[in-house]
């Protein structure tokens, strides 16, 4: 295409073109018609175009645990919802499902804002605490007053959809820890108590998978970290174990 030396230059403006001066190597002879160099330039100019959103695709995929910029998007985790699900789970759901300390939850809502897999973390567990049958009459008057505009399982679907599309933006596979084996769990739970049966069994077996490249079935895994953090672990593996 030939330039008129403007940028862009008219003869790329009328083509739909990106106005660049990469030469296009002709073959010896007689040339080719100019729709014939503009559909090159066109197909060059969408396989770019396609390498770029492949590239975006795999960096969003592969961004660390520590790079979001303000996650909470939603505006649903306030500290009285996370407040009011802590005393939930910790009055009803402690004894049968001991896997999250007082400090541990605390530091993870600290974290929120600045990591993808904390931030997880707490809306899989808020989720999964609004889910639960007859949280209506025995939960804290902060989900009570959260639910005035809406119903509690409607709240845990919607931060339910929020965790797993905030997930996608880290790679919990590839670089398992035991927090992303807790979130894996919450999500179980959720999904059974939304009596979506496949997809709870998908999240359990996840968990299950992930705490073994852990090790969390070995012994030896349990010799480091301090003696609350080794508890924590060794409850959570034989969750897993009983639930499945």
């Amino acid at each position: 295409v030939r330039c008129n030396g403007q940028h862009p230059c008219g003869n790329c403006s009328q083509a739909g073109l990106g106005c660049t001066y990469d030469a296009i190597p002709q073959k010896k002879g007689p040339k080719g018609s100019r729709a014939k160099v503009i559909s090159e330039l066109r197909l060059r100019e969408g396989q770019k175009k396609a390498e770029h959103r492949r590239q975006d695709s795999y960096n969003n995929y592969a961004s660390p645990t520590s790079s979001p910029s303000s996650p909470n998007i939603l505006g649903l985790l306030t500290p009285d919802l996370i407040d009011g699900c802590t005393e939930y789970y910790f009055t009803h759901m402690f004894p049968t499902m001991p896997i999250l300390h007082h400090e541990q939850l605390w530091s993870l809502t600290a974290d929120m804002d600045m990591s993808v897999e904390a931030y997880c973390l707490i809306s899989a567990f808020c989720a999964f605490m609004l889910i639960q049958p007859g949280i209506e009459t025995k939960a804290p008057q902060a989900i009570r007053l959260m639910a005035a505009s809406s119903t509690n399982t409607y709240l845990g679907k919607t931060l339910l959809d929020e965790t797993l599309r905030r997930r996608r933006c880290y790679d919990y596979i590839e670089n398992p820890s035991v927090n992303a084996v807790i979130t894996s769990f919450f999500l179980f739970g959720c999904c059974f108590g939304l009596e979506k049966h496949n997809t709870a069994w998908f999240h359990l077996r996840e968990a299950t998978t992930l705490a073994q490249m852990l090790g969390m079935q070995d012994e030896k895994t349990y010799a480091t970290g301090t003696m609350v953090e080794a508890a924590t672990k060794r409850r959570l593996f034989w969750l897993l174990f009983v639930t499945e």
